[in-house]
């Protein structure tokens, strides 16, 4: 937890993952009033605490043991450089801040200073040698200044006036500072400050036992430059090398307010515990009464929290999570993150919903040296609305099987997905495993990748792979919404072994082959079921004429199928076996350009294809696999007009198309981009994807694209497909966004679809009002501690969280339809060291049903995100979204943001 970061001023990694509550044992009396307390200058130490405070260990003993009986001195500039002989006393230093170098004669000798009288102040500079007995006593020199200084050699050395002792990036500041010889032990006063890589802790009175590092910091307060966070506490003790406890602490992002009458005020939000222990040497953390503070309210609280002293995971219970929709109100949930092993760990969390009743959910993830994977559960054991029990599960593995003698590799991917029931994707919008909600995938997959030597085939690729895939398919229950558009067709289940091998020479002549063997089922009996075996190879080779590569390519592709129902001529067999030839030609030309300011290399690249493809009679065979190839800039130079195998389009044609670019030289990035791009049918095509009959209309539609982000703070994006008999648009997508700054973007999209879509997107995050975070006028400081404002307050005083109001959103609006299809909604509010959120998402699930879910998350900056979780729905919504914060929460979830994939 966070309270790590605050607490352990020994550390700087710190920074604990979980809560874990244990039986609250109760505050054994007051906080001690006398104890050998000091604050270790190894609170520092950004590797380890006792390094620091070996820095202060040996500063002191070495000043000890090798001052003189009486030293004083005005305006004195001391270095110490550890050292096993002692130098030479140089000469007297004028007045006006020169320096003097003094050596430290051995024995009992004392060390004098000639210096000039003057009003002018002089600087004293002189070597110590290091103390035998300081274990960690570093190798860099200390720099010591005072105004004063003076002591007995042997028993005690006193430096007063603006005391400051460094050594490396450790910086230790007080108003007084002394060391005692006979105990070892070292104690600074009055406006003590230790800084270290921009780590600030101030309190009023330190003290250290330098032998055994124990003793005690009083009322110390502290601020971490890595979290940007900060606090106090009334007591520090330090209980041995590794070991302290702290009593009444507190711990904030947040600036205090300094109030009217100039006492510090309390943060906006904070952190307090009244004791906690820490042991380094058991990484082991334990706090007591634990309570999170947000304006004056506590809002969480733990009798006993425990947590990592590193960035090693943890058990423990973590923030509460909050959600409502109207599909099951409002529901509460609080995970438990259980670390199992370093390669395991689980998180269980229970729910409530105010009108389905108590859930639970459960993810359990693992890795192993050559595979990982996740099982994740969510269920509810009687749903008080559906009447029954409803949940889902979601088994995902990869892995690898690694040869020790050879480069073969054997890897395999399994995926199994399933929900209780097919209204699932409307009652459960949010925790749906997949991106299409009605259509689930499951499959085991296995591939072997050989050795080329194995095979004897020269140098090549060849791979043997297998698998079965299988489908959920979740009905449309609403009565009222059009059977057509909202059929799904169930895929076919399969079941594959197969071979693929290449060549690996791309400038010779090149190939590759592929033969697989597949079963297909289906759970509709009205559905042909069976065998198919196909067999697919090509061989091509470019030529390079001076500028212009030419491709020419000889493909072939053969089916063979053994069916369980007959066929239309009541046959169970069929076979096909077809060649296509191609040939490619193409050539980029470039010239600089300037445009806005930019230097630039413009390209022009022309491309024609021809594709000849004979015609077979195909309307006997199955659809096993195969549908129409979308309409792209990719696939219009597909030699097939079809995915999958069971159709091969015939082909006489010629494929034209141009596209320019314009290329940042500094960057290499694209700024521009145009092209078109059109077919010509030389002949009749007769195996038509989109209709019944022959294609007879010679040029195909043209496609028109475009993109530029050439012009400061612009992105425009568009294609247009235009008819090619008609020239109106057939389908268009045109985007332009606006963003200047950060957490500053405006979008809008318009998608037409002749006959089906048109719809017009609006996204935005932008500013409304307010001012900016005073948080990076913090960080400038705790950046350099030479710059820290060194005040009775400490370093986490100053101004108050400034406050920033952003608008979130995206509106989806039909056209066609005359209503908004999708609704997004929502504002940001940046104080600075916490940020609230305020989400209304509303989905359409049918043609008279919607889901409407409401959002609300607090994070509070260097602890936790409290509520919901809506930043991955504005991520995916609002094209350009920018975090306020990047994730720094210490008190989070291993992998408690989900993802929804269909890989």
């Amino acid at each position: 937890m966070a309270l790590a970061a605050a607490l352990c001023a020994a550390s700087f990694a710190c920074l604990p993952t979980a809560w874990s509550a244990e039986p609250t044992e109760p505050l054994a009396g007051n906080t001690p009033e006398r104890s050998t307390v000091a604050a270790r200058a190894r609170a520092l130490s950004a590797v380890a605490a006792a390094q620091a405070a070996s820095a202060a260990s040996a500063a002191a003993a070495a000043s000890a043991s090798a001052t003189s009986k009486a030293i004083k001195a005005t305006k004195a500039d001391t270095t110490v450089k550890p050292t096993q002989a002692p130098a030479t006393t140089a000469s007297p230093a004028p007045a006006t801040k020169a320096a003097a170098q003094v050596s430290a004669p051995a024995g009992d000798a004392p060390l004098t200073r000639d210096s000039d009288r003057g009003t002018g102040a002089s600087r004293l500079s002189f070597s110590l040698p290091s103390t035998p007995s300081a274990p960690h006593d570093g190798k860099q020199p200390l720099f010591f200044e005072a105004d004063h200084l003076e002591g007995e050699s042997g028993s005690r050395t006193r430096a007063t006036g603006a005391v400051r002792l460094r050594q490396g990036e450790l910086t230790v500041r007080a108003d007084e500072m002394t060391h005692t010889q006979a105990d070892n032990a070292a104690s600074a006063m009055g406006h003590v400050v230790i800084t270290r890589n921009g780590n600030v802790f101030s309190g009023p009175e330190l003290n250290l036992k330098l032998d055994t590092l124990t003793g005690e910091f009083i009322r110390p307060q502290y601020w971490f430059a890595r979290t940007q966070a900060g606090g106090q506490a009334e007591l520090i003790e330090f209980l041995g090398e590794n070991r302290l406890r702290a009593f009444r602490t507190s711990y904030s992002s947040c600036t205090p307010e300094n109030t009217a009458d100039g006492s510090p005020g309390e943060p906006d939000w904070s952190l307090k515990t009244s004791r906690v222990d820490m042991d380094f040497d058991a990484n082991e953390g334990r706090a007591e009464n634990a309570v999170i503070w947000f304006q004056g309210v506590p809002i969480l609280a733990a009798p006993v929290l425990t947590f990592p002293l590193n960035d090693q995971r943890k058990s423990g219970w973590l923030p509460p999570s909050i959600d409502y929709d109207n599909k099951s109100g409002l529901e509460f949930g609080v995970p438990y993150y259980w670390n199992i092993a370093p390669q395991r760990d689980l998180t269980l969390t229970p729910t409530v919903s105010t009108r389905r009743g108590p859930g639970l959910g459960a993810e359990f993830r693992y890795m192993g040296a050559h595979d990982l994977g996740s099982l994740e559960v969510y269920g509810i054991p009687d749903d008080s609305v559906a009447g029954k029990s409803r949940g889902l599960v979601d088994f995902k593995h990869l892995g690898s099987l690694e040869s020790s003698d050879s480069f073969a590799l054997t890897s395999y991917d399994i995926r199994w997905r399933r929900v209780s029931d097919d209204d699932y994707w409307r009652d459960f919008p949010r925790n749906l495993p997949s991106i299409t909600p009605r259509l689930y995938d499951s499959h085991a997959n296995v591939e072997r990748q050989l050795n080329a030597q194995n095979w004897g085939l020269g140098n090549t690729q060849t791979t043997l792979y297998g698998g079965v895939q299988t489908w959920q398919v979740l009905r449309d229950l609403d009565t009222t919404a059009d059977a057509t558009s909202s059929a799904i067709e169930a895929p076919y289940r399969r079941s594959q072994l197969g071979l693929r091998s290449r060549s690996d020479v791309d400038s010779a002549l090149s190939w590759t082959t592929q033969a697989q063997i597949d079963r297909f089922t289906h759970q509709d009996a009205s559905k042909i079921t069976g065998n198919r075996v196909n067999l697919t190879g090509q061989v091509e080779r470019a030529i390079d004429l001076g500028g212009v590569t030419l491709t020419p390519r000889l493909a072939l592709n053969s089916t063979q199928y053994d069916l369980d129902q007959a066929l239309a001529n009541g046959s169970r067999t069929a076979s096909r076996t077809l060649p296509t030839f191609s040939l490619n030609a193409g050539m980029t030309l470039e010239r600089p350009a300037t445009l806005f300011g930019r230097d630039l290399t413009q390209t022009l690249e022309p491309r024609i294809q021809y594709v000849r493809t004979p015609y077979s009679d195909q309307s006997l065979l199955p659809l096993f696999d195969s549908a129409p190839r979308d309409f792209n800039q990719y696939a219009i130079y597909s030699e097939n007009a079809y995915t999958g195998v069971d159709r091969v389009s015939d082909a006489n044609q010629i494929t034209m198309g141009v596209s320019s670019r314009l290329l940042d030289n500094k960057t290499g990035a694209e700024a521009m981009r145009f092209g078109v791009v059109q077919k010509l049918l030389l002949s009749d095509q007769r195996i038509n994807p989109s209709g019944t009959g022959p294609i007879t209309q010679r040029l195909s539609d043209l496609l028109l694209l475009g993109s530029t982000s050439v012009i400061p703070s612009w992105n425009l994006d568009s294609v247009v497909q235009l008819n090619g008999q008609t020239h109106e648009a057939e389908r268009a997508t045109m985007g332009v966004r606006y963003s200047p700054g950060p957490f500053r973007t405006v979008s809008t999209t318009y998608r037409y679809t002749r006959g089906a879509t048109n719809q017009i997107d609006l996204g935005w995050q932008w500013p409304l009002f307010g001012r900016k975070t005073t948080v990076s006028q913090l960080k400038a400081q705790a950046s350099s501690p030479d710059q820290i404002a060194l005040n009775q307050q400490g370093a986490t005083s100053g101004q108050q969280c400034g406050g920033t109001w952003y608008g979130v959103g995206r509106l989806n609006y039909s056209l066609r339809d005359g209503r908004m299809a999708n609704t997004l909604l929502g504002v940001e509010y940046d104080a600075g060291c916490w940020i609230a959120r305020v989400v209304g998402e509303r989905v359409t699930t049918g043609s008279t049903q919607a889901s409407t879910r409401i959002m609300f998350q607090l994070e509070l900056v260097g602890l936790s995100r409290i509520g919901s979780n809506p930043l991955s729905t504005l991520k995916d919504n609002i094209p350009g979204y920018s975090l306020l914060r990047e994730q720094s929460s210490v008190l989070s979830a291993p992998g408690a943001t989900r993802t929804t994939t269909d890989d």
